[in-house]
């Protein structure tokens, strides 16, 4: 299974090129609609995690 994009610990440019080109690739074939739902599963990742920080800092 593929991982994604390498990503620096800068997160310059190249990286956010890197990000859309892994995107753009897996994104092929799927309907407008496969993409906004596979967008917005990898959102509620991010949004669980946001939280589960913002509770460690209380």
């Amino acid at each position: 299974m593929n991982r994604g994009p390498e990503i620096s610990e800068r997160f310059d440019i190249n990286d956010i090129r890197r990000i859309r080109e892994y995107n753009a690739a897996r994104y092929l074939g799927m309907s407008p609609a496969e993409i906004v739902a596979d967008t917005k599963a990898g959102a509620e990742k991010v949004l669980q995690l946001m939280e589960e920080i913002g509770k460690q800092d209380e």
